[in-house]
């Protein structure tokens, strides 16, 4: 019987909407042995001991060398007591847990987490805009956000980037690692690592390139807008929606600045206030062909916004399936 927990942050600082940092909850479904997870979240509890205290979670590594094929191809079972690289935490009921290493859990990052029986954990944390640090010529134990169902095909992931179009991939079946050889058919997961190999140097994101000027967060304050851009880095037309996430979060009230041009005379512009509501909201986008984008301003409108930081996050979502999500932190003094 699968069971279903959540893991609770004792985190004092939680109590308050504005005193939160931009907080998410990533359900994560794990099958009985080994499972390929990428943890999408910072989690409020680093420590694995605390995390998985009261689960059927008993082993869990990390890999921090750079990768060939054979530690996954040529012997296909995972045992991460004979492979050299790989940190790892052991539930203190076992006998080799005195040999755990790994002393906390890291968001956008690969784990192999061993489970005496399925389980599904629901793990809050906080979201950090970070694109992927890819290690060339080598395989990278890598995951991505997507949606579930409906998540891209590994092709139309991948064909934007010439260091991973043509590259072998492995995903973790049934405790052994299979290479994908359906790619234009078999599709991501939320929450699965896999192993890819990266041709040379690469700084590949995804389909859609989600970036800010501080290229951390969207960081309004006072009537400065922040520059939201987008890029589209497949080789197909894209198109996306961006929605605000509160649930959990603050209501962050913005408007995006955008250009207007007169029909009448020519080279005659100005700006017009898109104005979003404070809540949930959900604003589609066109189909931006592969190489182009759009650079969206958005900016503070505080109206009756009491003095103090907010924070919510901006889901963006493509019309294939992969989803960036981006923290947003307001001032309002």
């Amino acid at each position: 019987m699968k069971r279903s927990l959540i893991i609770l942050a004792a985190v004092a600082v939680l109590g308050s909407p504005a005193a939160r940092a931009q907080s998410r909850t990533q359900t994560v479904s794990l099958s009985k042995g080994w499972n390929a997870v990428w943890l999408e979240v910072e989690p409020d509890v680093a420590d694995p001991a605390a995390v998985f205290e009261g689960t059927p979670i008993d082993r869990v590594a990390a890999y921090t060398l750079p990768a060939s094929e054979a530690q996954f191809a040529t012997r296909t079972e995972v045992n991460v007591h004979t492979l050299a690289g790989w940190t790892v935490w052991f539930a203190p009921h076992r006998a080799d847990a005195p040999l755990s290493r790994l002393a906390r859990l890291s968001g956008n990052k690969g784990y192999l987490m061993h489970a005496s029986e399925p389980v599904t954990l629901a793990i809050p944390g906080t979201v950090r805009m970070s694109a992927p640090r890819w290690m060339p010529d080598c395989y990278n134990l890598v995951g991505f956000t997507v949606e579930a169902p409906g998540g891209p095909t590994f092709r139309q992931f991948f064909q934007g980037s010439p260091a991973h179009a043509q590259s072998k991939i492995y995903r973790l079946v049934n405790g052994t690692w299979r290479q994908v050889l359906a790619p234009d058919s078999e599709a991501l997961r939320p929450g699965e690592a896999f192993w890819i190999y990266c041709k040379g140097a690469s700084d590949y994101p995804g389909p859609l390139q989600v970036t800010t000027a501080s290229k951390m967060a969207v960081c309004l304050s006072g009537t400065t807008p922040c520059r939201l851009m987008f890029l589209n880095r497949a080789t197909h037309p894209l198109s996306f929606t961006l929605e605000q996430v509160t649930a959990g979060n603050s209501d962050v009230p913005m408007s995006a600045r955008i250009s207007v041009y007169s029909d009448r005379v020519v080279g005659q512009a100005g700006t017009a206030s898109v104005d979003f509501p404070a809540g949930t909201w959900t604003q589609a986008f066109p189909v931006y062909e592969a190489g182009s984008g759009v650079t969206l301003p958005l900016s503070l409108r505080p109206g009756s916004l009491a003095a103090g930081t907010y924070h919510s996050l901006l889901k963006v979502t493509t019309d294939i399936g992969s989803v960036t999500y981006v923290p947003v932190t307001a001032v309002n003094e």
